[in-house]
Protein backbone atom coordinates (compact mmCIF):
# COMPACT_ATOMS: atom_id res chain seq x y z
CA UNK A 1 0.00 0.00 0.00
CA UNK A 2 1.34 3.58 -0.96
CA UNK A 3 2.07 5.78 2.11
CA UNK A 4 -1.03 8.21 2.66
CA UNK A 5 0.01 12.14 2.70
CA UNK A 6 -3.65 13.82 4.71
CA UNK A 7 -3.44 17.00 3.75
CA UNK A 8 -5.56 19.42 5.68
CA UNK A 9 -6.98 22.63 4.15
CA UNK A 10 -10.30 25.03 4.23
CA UNK A 11 -10.45 25.07 0.29
CA UNK A 12 -10.64 22.23 -2.07
CA UNK A 13 -11.83 23.63 -5.65
CA UNK A 14 -14.54 22.76 -7.26
CA UNK A 15 -16.18 21.93 -4.10
CA UNK A 16 -15.02 25.31 -2.12
CA UNK A 17 -13.11 27.81 -2.84
CA UNK A 18 -12.50 31.84 -2.19
CA UNK A 19 -9.02 31.89 -3.65
CA UNK A 20 -6.06 30.13 -5.24
CA UNK A 21 -5.51 27.69 -2.20
CA UNK A 22 -8.65 25.77 -3.47
CA UNK A 23 -7.10 25.95 -6.50
CA UNK A 24 -3.77 24.16 -5.04
CA UNK A 25 -5.65 21.84 -3.41
CA UNK A 26 -7.54 20.99 -6.81
CA UNK A 27 -3.88 20.14 -8.73
CA UNK A 28 -1.08 18.96 -6.19
CA UNK A 29 -3.30 15.83 -5.04
CA UNK A 30 -3.69 14.27 -8.79
CA UNK A 31 0.05 15.06 -9.11
CA UNK A 32 1.22 13.49 -6.00
CA UNK A 33 -0.67 10.66 -6.82
CA UNK A 34 0.98 10.05 -9.73
CA UNK A 35 4.57 9.92 -7.93
CA UNK A 36 3.21 6.86 -5.92
CA UNK A 37 1.34 8.88 -3.09
CA UNK A 38 -1.85 8.18 -1.56
CA UNK A 39 -3.64 11.30 -1.21
CA UNK A 40 -5.91 11.77 1.52
CA UNK A 41 -7.87 15.16 2.06
CA UNK A 42 -9.91 16.63 4.89
CA UNK A 43 -11.60 19.30 4.08
CA UNK A 44 -15.14 20.62 6.05
CA UNK A 45 -18.86 20.94 4.50
CA UNK A 46 -19.84 24.31 4.35
CA UNK A 47 -23.08 23.44 3.62
CA UNK A 48 -24.99 26.03 0.67
CA UNK A 49 -21.74 27.23 -0.19
CA UNK A 50 -20.26 23.68 -1.34
CA UNK A 51 -20.71 21.92 -4.94
CA UNK A 52 -20.61 18.24 -5.00
CA UNK A 53 -21.87 17.58 -9.02
CA UNK A 54 -18.21 16.60 -10.17
CA UNK A 55 -18.89 13.35 -7.95
CA UNK A 56 -22.11 12.87 -8.56
CA UNK A 57 -24.24 15.51 -6.01
CA UNK A 58 -25.06 14.67 -2.66
CA UNK A 59 -25.25 10.88 -3.25
CA UNK A 60 -21.80 11.00 -4.63
CA UNK A 61 -20.93 11.59 -0.72
CA UNK A 62 -20.91 7.80 1.61
CA UNK A 63 -21.27 8.47 5.24
CA UNK A 64 -17.95 7.30 7.33
CA UNK A 65 -18.55 3.99 9.35
CA UNK A 66 -16.73 4.99 12.06
CA UNK A 67 -18.62 7.16 14.40
CA UNK A 68 -16.80 10.23 15.34
CA UNK A 69 -17.14 12.91 18.86
CA UNK A 70 -14.78 15.15 19.99
CA UNK A 71 -14.62 17.27 22.58
CA UNK A 72 -13.79 21.17 22.21
CA UNK A 73 -13.45 23.16 25.77
CA UNK A 74 -15.50 20.56 27.60
CA UNK A 75 -18.38 20.41 25.36
CA UNK A 76 -18.53 17.10 23.35
CA UNK A 77 -19.29 17.77 19.56
CA UNK A 78 -20.50 15.14 17.50
CA UNK A 79 -18.73 15.35 13.97
CA UNK A 80 -20.29 13.55 11.02
CA UNK A 81 -17.65 12.28 8.14
CA UNK A 82 -18.69 12.10 4.52
CA UNK A 83 -15.72 10.59 2.23
CA UNK A 84 -15.19 10.29 -1.55
CA UNK A 85 -13.11 9.59 -3.97
CA UNK A 86 -12.10 12.73 -6.31
CA UNK A 87 -9.53 15.00 -8.23
CA UNK A 88 -10.94 12.11 -11.31
CA UNK A 89 -10.20 9.01 -8.84
CA UNK A 90 -6.75 10.29 -7.83
CA UNK A 91 -7.47 10.87 -3.88
CA UNK A 92 -10.10 10.44 -0.92
CA UNK A 93 -11.22 13.54 0.25
CA UNK A 94 -13.29 13.20 3.71
CA UNK A 95 -15.96 16.30 4.36
CA UNK A 96 -16.25 17.09 7.46
CA UNK A 97 -19.70 18.64 9.26
CA UNK A 98 -20.08 19.50 12.44
CA UNK A 99 -21.83 21.76 14.75
CA UNK A 100 -20.34 25.67 14.73
CA UNK A 101 -18.74 24.55 11.63
CA UNK A 102 -20.89 23.86 9.15
CA UNK A 103 -22.51 26.87 7.74
CA UNK A 104 -23.41 28.82 4.80
CA UNK A 105 -20.38 30.68 4.01
CA UNK A 106 -16.52 29.83 4.34
CA UNK A 107 -15.32 32.59 6.55
CA UNK A 108 -16.03 35.63 8.01
CA UNK A 109 -18.32 34.93 11.33
CA UNK A 110 -16.59 36.40 14.95
CA UNK A 111 -16.63 32.46 15.90
CA UNK A 112 -13.56 31.45 13.37
CA UNK A 113 -11.23 30.32 15.15
CA UNK A 114 -13.44 28.34 17.42
CA UNK A 115 -15.32 26.97 14.03
CA UNK A 116 -11.88 25.81 12.57
CA UNK A 117 -10.85 24.39 15.89
CA UNK A 118 -14.03 21.94 15.54
CA UNK A 119 -12.19 21.26 12.05
CA UNK A 120 -8.74 20.78 13.60
CA UNK A 121 -9.86 18.13 16.22
CA UNK A 122 -11.95 16.58 13.75
CA UNK A 123 -9.33 16.37 11.47
CA UNK A 124 -6.96 14.69 13.84
CA UNK A 125 -9.53 12.19 14.87
CA UNK A 126 -9.56 11.01 11.51
CA UNK A 127 -6.03 10.69 11.28
CA UNK A 128 -6.51 8.73 14.12
CA UNK A 129 -8.53 6.79 12.79
CA UNK A 130 -6.67 6.04 9.45
CA UNK A 131 -3.48 5.37 11.55
CA UNK A 132 -5.20 2.22 13.22
CA UNK A 133 -7.04 1.43 10.18
CA UNK A 134 -5.49 -1.91 8.86
CA UNK A 135 -7.23 -1.50 5.51
CA UNK A 136 -4.99 1.42 4.32
CA UNK A 137 -1.52 2.14 4.26
CA UNK A 138 0.28 4.64 7.19
CA UNK A 139 -0.23 8.05 7.38
CA UNK A 140 3.43 9.17 6.81
CA UNK A 141 2.95 13.17 6.95
CA UNK A 142 0.20 15.48 8.33
CA UNK A 143 0.31 18.53 5.81
CA UNK A 144 -1.95 21.52 6.72
CA UNK A 145 -2.54 24.20 4.70
CA UNK A 146 -2.78 28.39 5.88
CA UNK A 147 -4.24 29.27 9.36
CA UNK A 148 -7.27 27.61 8.94
CA UNK A 149 -5.70 23.91 9.57
CA UNK A 150 -3.16 25.55 12.31
CA UNK A 151 -4.39 24.14 15.69
CA UNK A 152 -5.06 20.31 13.47
CA UNK A 153 -1.08 20.26 13.76
CA UNK A 154 -1.29 21.34 17.19
CA UNK A 155 -3.94 18.92 18.46
CA UNK A 156 -1.80 16.68 16.37
CA UNK A 157 1.59 17.31 18.41
CA UNK A 158 0.08 17.93 21.68
CA UNK A 159 -2.84 15.10 22.26
CA UNK A 160 -2.09 11.62 23.38
CA UNK A 161 -3.32 10.24 19.94
CA UNK A 162 -1.99 7.30 17.25
CA UNK A 163 -0.83 10.33 14.74
CA UNK A 164 1.20 12.19 17.75
CA UNK A 165 4.80 11.31 16.22
CA UNK A 166 3.77 11.84 12.44
CA UNK A 167 6.11 14.89 10.57
CA UNK A 168 3.60 17.89 9.91
CA UNK A 169 4.41 19.96 6.69
CA UNK A 170 2.44 23.81 7.26
CA UNK A 171 2.41 25.52 4.16
CA UNK A 172 1.54 29.44 3.84
CA UNK A 173 -0.18 30.65 1.14
CA UNK A 174 -0.70 34.26 1.92
CA UNK A 175 0.89 35.26 5.39
CA UNK A 176 -1.38 38.20 5.40
CA UNK A 177 -4.15 36.12 6.87
CA UNK A 178 -2.49 34.55 10.22
CA UNK A 179 -5.49 33.81 12.65
CA UNK A 180 -5.29 36.33 15.42
CA UNK A 181 -7.22 36.39 18.26
CA UNK A 182 -7.64 38.24 21.64
CA UNK A 183 -5.90 35.84 24.61
CA UNK A 184 -9.05 35.15 26.44
CA UNK A 185 -10.22 32.84 23.49
CA UNK A 186 -6.95 30.67 24.09
CA UNK A 187 -8.98 27.74 26.47
CA UNK A 188 -11.82 28.17 24.46
CA UNK A 189 -9.51 26.51 21.87
CA UNK A 190 -8.12 23.52 23.91
CA UNK A 191 -4.81 25.54 24.03
CA UNK A 192 -2.85 24.87 27.19
CA UNK A 193 -1.71 28.39 28.70
CA UNK A 194 1.46 26.98 28.87
CA UNK A 195 1.82 26.92 25.13
CA UNK A 196 -0.40 30.14 24.85
CA UNK A 197 3.21 31.70 26.31
CA UNK A 198 5.55 29.40 24.31
CA UNK A 199 3.95 28.94 21.08
CA UNK A 200 1.09 30.75 19.91
CA UNK A 201 1.44 34.29 21.94
CA UNK A 202 2.52 37.42 19.58
CA UNK A 203 2.28 40.81 21.26
CA UNK A 204 -0.15 39.59 23.84
CA UNK A 205 -2.87 37.68 20.99
CA UNK A 206 -3.40 34.42 20.24
CA UNK A 207 -1.86 33.72 16.70
CA UNK A 208 -2.44 30.43 15.03
CA UNK A 209 -0.51 30.89 12.46
CA UNK A 210 2.32 31.52 14.26
CA UNK A 211 1.89 28.65 16.19
CA UNK A 212 2.00 26.64 13.05
CA UNK A 213 5.35 27.89 12.39
CA UNK A 214 6.43 26.55 15.48
CA UNK A 215 5.29 23.21 15.53
CA UNK A 216 5.97 22.17 11.82
CA UNK A 217 8.66 20.18 10.94
CA UNK A 218 8.70 21.79 7.46
CA UNK A 219 7.81 25.18 6.51
CA UNK A 220 6.74 25.73 2.69
CA UNK A 221 5.27 28.83 0.47
CA UNK A 222 4.08 28.94 -2.67
CA UNK A 223 6.84 30.39 -4.77
CA UNK A 224 10.70 31.28 -3.80
CA UNK A 225 10.63 34.31 -4.12
CA UNK A 226 7.58 34.55 -1.71
CA UNK A 227 9.91 32.08 0.80
CA UNK A 228 12.67 34.73 0.64
CA UNK A 229 10.50 37.75 0.38
CA UNK A 230 8.68 36.85 3.87
CA UNK A 231 12.06 37.20 5.40
CA UNK A 232 11.71 41.07 5.08
CA UNK A 233 10.67 43.40 6.94
CA UNK A 234 8.28 44.64 4.16
CA UNK A 235 6.35 41.76 3.58
CA UNK A 236 6.90 39.54 6.73
CA UNK A 237 3.69 40.95 8.56
CA UNK A 238 5.54 41.03 11.58
CA UNK A 239 6.40 37.32 11.21
CA UNK A 240 9.93 37.74 9.43
CA UNK A 241 12.26 37.58 12.85
CA UNK A 242 10.67 34.42 13.03
CA UNK A 243 10.64 33.25 9.96
CA UNK A 244 14.30 34.28 9.27
CA UNK A 245 15.37 32.76 12.86
CA UNK A 246 13.56 29.22 11.10
CA UNK A 247 14.76 29.68 7.29
CA UNK A 248 16.74 26.05 7.40
CA UNK A 249 12.85 24.81 7.38
CA UNK A 250 11.28 27.06 5.28
CA UNK A 251 11.54 26.42 1.65
CA UNK A 252 9.50 27.67 -1.45
CA UNK A 253 7.82 25.62 -4.63
CA UNK A 254 5.95 27.02 -6.84
CA UNK A 255 2.55 26.44 -7.86
CA UNK A 256 1.05 24.37 -10.78
CA UNK A 257 -1.93 24.58 -12.63
CA UNK A 258 -4.38 21.64 -13.47
CA UNK A 259 -3.46 21.45 -17.62
CA UNK A 260 -6.01 19.56 -18.52
CA UNK A 261 -8.55 22.27 -17.11
CA UNK A 262 -6.92 25.32 -17.94
CA UNK A 263 -6.63 24.49 -21.75
CA UNK A 264 -7.37 26.25 -24.82
CA UNK A 265 -7.21 23.24 -27.29
CA UNK A 266 -10.25 21.77 -24.97
CA UNK A 267 -11.71 24.39 -23.16
CA UNK A 268 -15.61 24.19 -23.18
CA UNK A 269 -16.20 27.51 -21.45
CA UNK A 270 -14.84 29.10 -25.27
CA UNK A 271 -16.73 29.69 -28.10
CA UNK A 272 -13.79 28.62 -30.23
CA UNK A 273 -10.52 26.79 -28.88
CA UNK A 274 -6.86 27.14 -29.78
CA UNK A 275 -3.91 25.98 -29.58
CA UNK A 276 -0.03 27.61 -29.82
CA UNK A 277 -0.23 26.36 -33.86
CA UNK A 278 -3.26 27.76 -34.68
CA UNK A 279 -4.75 30.67 -32.49
CA UNK A 280 -7.41 31.68 -35.25
CA UNK A 281 -9.48 30.54 -32.60
CA UNK A 282 -8.39 32.96 -30.21
CA UNK A 283 -9.74 35.89 -33.04
CA UNK A 284 -12.88 34.61 -32.83
CA UNK A 285 -12.92 34.34 -27.76
CA UNK A 286 -11.88 38.06 -28.56
CA UNK A 287 -15.27 38.98 -31.21
CA UNK A 288 -17.12 36.87 -28.57
CA UNK A 289 -16.09 38.58 -25.65
CA UNK A 290 -16.76 41.87 -26.95
CA UNK A 291 -20.39 40.97 -27.92
CA UNK A 292 -21.29 39.61 -24.19
CA UNK A 293 -19.54 42.07 -22.32
CA UNK A 294 -21.15 44.98 -24.78
CA UNK A 295 -17.82 46.62 -25.95
CA UNK A 296 -17.63 48.35 -28.92
CA UNK A 297 -16.00 45.88 -32.01
CA UNK A 298 -12.91 47.20 -32.72
CA UNK A 299 -9.01 46.09 -33.33
CA UNK A 300 -7.92 47.96 -30.23
CA UNK A 301 -5.57 46.14 -27.64
CA UNK A 302 -7.81 44.32 -25.26
CA UNK A 303 -6.52 44.03 -21.85
CA UNK A 304 -8.35 41.60 -18.97
CA UNK A 305 -8.14 41.67 -15.23
CA UNK A 306 -9.92 38.44 -13.05
CA UNK A 307 -8.76 39.33 -9.57
CA UNK A 308 -10.39 39.54 -5.80
CA UNK A 309 -10.66 43.57 -6.19
CA UNK A 310 -8.50 44.75 -3.15
CA UNK A 311 -5.59 46.72 -2.58
CA UNK A 312 -3.11 43.73 -1.76
CA UNK A 313 -3.69 43.39 -5.78
CA UNK A 314 -3.19 46.86 -6.60
CA UNK A 315 -6.56 47.13 -8.16
CA UNK A 316 -6.81 50.74 -7.24
CA UNK A 317 -3.86 51.62 -9.53
CA UNK A 318 -5.23 49.15 -12.04
CA UNK A 319 -8.52 51.97 -11.57
CA UNK A 320 -5.76 54.83 -11.77
CA UNK A 321 -4.51 54.32 -14.95
CA UNK A 322 -7.48 52.74 -16.90
CA UNK A 323 -8.64 56.42 -18.43
CA UNK A 324 -4.95 56.81 -19.77
CA UNK A 325 -5.41 53.09 -21.33
CA UNK A 326 -8.88 53.77 -23.31
CA UNK A 327 -7.30 57.36 -24.73
CA UNK A 328 -4.34 55.07 -25.82
CA UNK A 329 -6.80 53.32 -28.03
CA UNK A 330 -6.97 50.22 -25.46
CA UNK A 331 -9.96 48.70 -24.11
CA UNK A 332 -10.65 46.91 -20.56
CA UNK A 333 -12.49 44.41 -19.30
CA UNK A 334 -12.26 43.28 -15.32
CA UNK A 335 -13.54 40.24 -13.43
CA UNK A 336 -14.05 39.89 -9.23
CA UNK A 337 -15.44 41.07 -6.31
CA UNK A 338 -14.38 42.56 -3.31
CA UNK A 339 -13.29 45.89 -1.57
CA UNK A 340 -16.54 48.13 -2.40
CA UNK A 341 -15.08 51.04 -2.68
CA UNK A 342 -13.03 49.69 -5.43
CA UNK A 343 -16.07 48.07 -7.01
CA UNK A 344 -17.32 51.63 -7.08
CA UNK A 345 -14.31 52.81 -8.78
CA UNK A 346 -14.24 50.12 -11.58
CA UNK A 347 -18.40 50.26 -11.96
CA UNK A 348 -17.87 54.28 -12.58
CA UNK A 349 -15.18 53.97 -14.65
CA UNK A 350 -17.61 51.67 -17.06
CA UNK A 351 -19.93 54.19 -17.17
CA UNK A 352 -17.78 56.67 -18.15
CA UNK A 353 -15.95 55.10 -20.84
CA UNK A 354 -18.78 52.49 -22.19
CA UNK A 355 -18.05 50.32 -25.01
CA UNK A 356 -14.34 50.55 -23.83
CA UNK A 357 -14.33 49.57 -20.32
CA UNK A 358 -16.93 46.34 -19.08
CA UNK A 359 -16.69 45.07 -15.08
CA UNK A 360 -18.47 42.79 -14.09
CA UNK A 361 -18.88 41.95 -10.04
CA UNK A 362 -19.24 38.31 -9.81
CA UNK A 363 -17.22 35.24 -9.41
CA UNK A 364 -18.13 33.33 -12.95
CA UNK A 365 -15.77 30.35 -13.76
CA UNK A 366 -16.63 30.24 -17.29
CA UNK A 367 -16.37 34.17 -18.14
CA UNK A 368 -13.17 33.86 -16.55
CA UNK A 369 -11.57 31.31 -19.02
CA UNK A 370 -13.22 33.42 -21.47
CA UNK A 371 -11.41 36.80 -20.65
CA UNK A 372 -8.03 34.41 -20.21
CA UNK A 373 -8.75 33.67 -23.97
CA UNK A 374 -9.71 36.80 -25.58
CA UNK A 375 -7.65 38.95 -23.74
CA UNK A 376 -4.09 40.84 -25.32
CA UNK A 377 -2.50 41.71 -22.04
CA UNK A 378 -3.53 40.72 -18.44
CA UNK A 379 -2.85 42.94 -15.68
CA UNK A 380 -1.44 41.78 -12.36
CA UNK A 381 -0.15 45.06 -10.17
CA UNK A 382 0.28 43.36 -7.20
CA UNK A 383 1.53 44.90 -3.81
CA UNK A 384 2.04 41.46 -2.74
CA UNK A 385 1.91 38.13 -5.17
CA UNK A 386 2.79 34.86 -2.83
CA UNK A 387 2.35 33.06 -6.13
CA UNK A 388 -0.36 33.79 -8.46
CA UNK A 389 -2.20 31.42 -11.01
CA UNK A 390 -3.57 34.28 -13.34
CA UNK A 391 -0.60 34.90 -14.81
CA UNK A 392 0.02 31.34 -15.67
CA UNK A 393 -3.58 30.83 -16.95
CA UNK A 394 -2.96 33.85 -19.36
CA UNK A 395 0.18 33.02 -20.64
CA UNK A 396 -1.55 28.97 -21.33
CA UNK A 397 -4.19 30.69 -22.83
CA UNK A 398 -1.46 33.42 -25.45
CA UNK A 399 -2.42 36.58 -23.44
CA UNK A 400 0.92 38.29 -22.14
CA UNK A 401 0.93 39.31 -18.32
CA UNK A 402 1.87 43.28 -17.34
CA UNK A 403 2.57 41.95 -13.81
CA UNK A 404 4.49 43.75 -11.19
CA UNK A 405 7.75 41.95 -9.95
CA UNK A 406 7.00 40.58 -6.68
CA UNK A 407 6.85 36.96 -5.17
CA UNK A 408 5.74 34.16 -7.59
CA UNK A 409 5.32 36.56 -10.79
CA UNK A 410 8.78 36.83 -10.48
CA UNK A 411 9.09 32.65 -10.60
CA UNK A 412 7.01 32.51 -13.53
CA UNK A 413 7.23 35.07 -16.00
CA UNK A 414 10.10 36.03 -18.04
CA UNK A 415 10.69 39.46 -18.55
CA UNK A 416 10.89 41.45 -21.97
CA UNK A 417 13.86 43.81 -21.96
CA UNK A 418 14.07 45.07 -25.31
CA UNK A 419 10.81 45.08 -28.09
CA UNK A 420 13.38 44.09 -30.95
CA UNK A 421 15.14 41.16 -29.34
CA UNK A 422 11.46 38.95 -27.14
CA UNK A 423 14.21 36.32 -27.08
CA UNK A 424 12.16 33.91 -24.97
CA UNK A 425 10.05 36.51 -22.58
CA UNK A 426 7.00 35.72 -21.80
CA UNK A 427 5.29 38.82 -20.06
CA UNK A 428 6.13 42.43 -19.15
CA UNK A 429 7.65 43.14 -15.38
CA UNK A 430 7.70 46.27 -13.38
CA UNK A 431 9.24 46.79 -10.10
CA UNK A 432 7.19 49.98 -8.41
CA UNK A 433 4.55 49.97 -6.56
CA UNK A 434 2.94 53.04 -8.34
CA UNK A 435 0.40 53.70 -10.38
CA UNK A 436 2.57 55.28 -12.79
CA UNK A 437 5.18 51.96 -13.11
CA UNK A 438 2.14 50.06 -14.57
CA UNK A 439 1.13 52.97 -16.61
CA UNK A 440 4.55 52.79 -18.32
CA UNK A 441 4.37 49.25 -17.99
CA UNK A 442 0.88 49.01 -20.20
CA UNK A 443 2.49 51.55 -22.64
CA UNK A 444 5.11 48.75 -23.16
CA UNK A 445 2.24 46.33 -23.57
CA UNK A 446 0.21 48.26 -26.20
CA UNK A 447 3.74 48.21 -28.17
CA UNK A 448 3.92 44.60 -28.05
CA UNK A 449 0.39 44.29 -29.05
CA UNK A 450 0.78 46.48 -31.85
CA UNK A 451 4.61 44.34 -32.95
CA UNK A 452 2.70 41.56 -35.03
CA UNK A 453 6.30 40.00 -34.18
CA UNK A 454 6.98 40.22 -30.84
CA UNK A 455 3.33 39.83 -30.08
CA UNK A 456 3.43 36.40 -32.22
CA UNK A 457 6.74 35.17 -30.26
CA UNK A 458 5.45 36.38 -26.73
CA UNK A 459 2.21 34.31 -27.43
CA UNK A 460 4.31 30.99 -28.71
CA UNK A 461 6.72 31.61 -25.73
CA UNK A 462 4.03 31.69 -22.87
CA UNK A 463 1.81 28.89 -24.31
CA UNK A 464 4.84 26.83 -24.72
CA UNK A 465 5.84 26.45 -20.69
CA UNK A 466 5.29 24.20 -18.60
CA UNK A 467 2.97 25.58 -15.51
CA UNK A 468 1.56 21.29 -14.92
CA UNK A 469 1.93 19.86 -11.07
CA UNK A 470 4.69 17.49 -11.96
CA UNK A 471 7.55 19.15 -11.13
CA UNK A 472 6.25 21.25 -8.10
CA UNK A 473 4.94 17.46 -7.30
CA UNK A 474 8.47 15.82 -7.52
CA UNK A 475 9.83 18.68 -4.64
CA UNK A 476 7.05 18.05 -2.36
CA UNK A 477 7.16 14.27 -2.73
CA UNK A 478 11.42 14.56 -1.98
CA UNK A 479 10.78 16.66 1.17
CA UNK A 480 8.12 13.98 2.26
CA UNK A 481 10.73 11.57 1.99
CA UNK A 482 13.22 13.64 4.29
CA UNK A 483 10.78 13.21 7.05
CA UNK A 484 9.90 9.68 6.31
CA UNK A 485 7.15 8.95 3.75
Amino acid sequence: MKPIVLHVAAEVSPFHKSGGLGDVLAGLPPALDDEGVDVRIITPRYGGTSKFTSIGGEEGLAPWPVPLRITLAGQPIDVRVYEARTHRGQATTYFVEAEHLSRGNLYGYGDDAYRFAVFGKAAVAIASVLSRSRNVGRVSVLHAHDWHAALALYYAKALASSVQGIPCVFTIHNLAFQGQERASTTPYLDIAWEAFHEVFEDHGTLNLLKGALLIADRITTVSPTYSHEIRTARYGHRMDGLLRWMSHKLRGITNGIDTSVWNPATDKHLPATFDADDLAGKEACRTALRFELGLHPSKAPLLGCVSRLTMQKGIDHLCDVADDFVRRGGQLVVLGEGEEPLEHRLHWLSMSHPGAIAFRRAFDEGLAHRIYAASDLFAMPSRFEPCGLAQMYSMRYGTIPVARATGGLVDTIAPLHNLHEVGGATGILYRSDESDALRQALHWGLAVAHDPAALAAMRSNGMREDFSWQKSARTYVEMYRELGL
